[in-house]
């Protein structure tokens, strides 16, 4: 079986059996075309499965690395990798692993910058609420930054995914886990406003009122069309620019500011690994750091001997 034909098995066993996500299975693929790409060219031909070996592994690394290829796509393109040859092992289409021996980078776990309670404040304020696209922007900012939740997830949402009285909303993560997590406060408030100016109503918005449109999307582009993930970027991009500095303003830094806020303000890690769906502790501790002054003054006012 040439690898062609292997990695439109390996598609078919993502689709019907992993249940991922489309952007991962979409990136499984694109780094397994790339890699048979490599192969060919290297050969003078189309490689059988069976023939790949851990050199032709490495070298498709290596020349991923002179690419200028980032450490977090290696560490995919490896993963992507893995995943394939352990499936063909396991189906009987090759007789060994060439990845078996292949050594994975220590990934560097790089601090997200910060974006203080007070520019998260300011950045509330900015939009125009009077305003359709206004009410509308200052729910999404106002969602992300009081949920925690992922881009993909929170455009994935349905109106009807808000249960228990409002009170709680099913998210559905990666690997099509789901999760359930409490909301309230200025996030709710925002979203209610918004979907009681976009469907006309004429009383408040809560569950009850909105429950002829359950199936509708939580955020949408026009009434019906689910939000595209490049609206929410820029939308978010658009408000953090004016109030922070940080180099990076997207929404997974009002997803950070989130956990670091909630840690800073004395959440048990635990609780906010559940509410950020993330399997491994591991994860969540990258949002341990808290300010130098922060420290300080923690220290002062618990140590006997400060």
């Amino acid at each position: 079986m040439n690898l062609d034909n292997a990695i439109q098995r390996f598609e078919t066993y993502l689709s019907a059996e992993r249940g991922l996500s489309q952007n991962t299975t979409r990136a499984y693929l694109t780094d397994l075309a790339q890699f048979a790409a490599h192969a060919e060219t290297a050969r003078g031909a189309l490689p059988e499965a069976s023939e790949i070996r851990l050199a032709d592994v490495r070298a498709f690394l290596r020349d991923q690395m002179k690419r200028g290829l980032t450490e977090t796509s290696m560490l995919r393109k490896i993963s992507s990798l893995r995943a394939f040859f352990a499936f063909l092992l396991r189906s009987g289409q090759i007789p060994v692993d060439p990845t078996l021996h292949l050594s994975r980078p220590r990934k560097r776990h790089r601090i997200p910058p910060v974006i203080s309670e007070e520019s998260i404040a300011q950045m509330m304020d900015i939009p125009d609420t009077e305003k359709p696209v206004g009410h509308r922007d200052r729910a999404i900012l106002e969602f992300l930054y009081g949920t925690g939740v992922r881009l993909g997830e929170m455009i994935a949402l349905n109106i009807g995914d808000i249960i228990d009285g409002g009170e709680v909303i099913r998210i559905v993560g990666k690997g099509s886990k789901e999760r359930l997590i409490p909301w309230g406060g200025k996030a709710k408030v925002a979203f209610y406003d918004h979907q009681a100016k976009r469907f006309g109503l004429r009383g408040a918005a809560d569950e009850r009122s909105l429950a002829r449109f359950r199936d509708y999307p939580a955020f949408s582009a026009g009434l019906k069309r689910r939000i595209s993930p490049r609206t929410v970027q820029r939308i978010v991009e658009k408000y953090l620019r004016r109030v922070s500095l940080a180099t990076s303003q997207s929404p997974h830094s009002l997803r950070h500011a989130f956990a670091t806020h909630l840690l800073n303000n004395g959440a048990d890690l635990r609780a906010v690994q559940e509410l950020l769906g993330h399997e491994s502790l591991s994860t969540t501790q990258i949002y341990t750091h808290v300010s130098t002054a922060r420290l300080k003054e923690i220290y002062k006012k618990t140590h006997p001997r400060s």
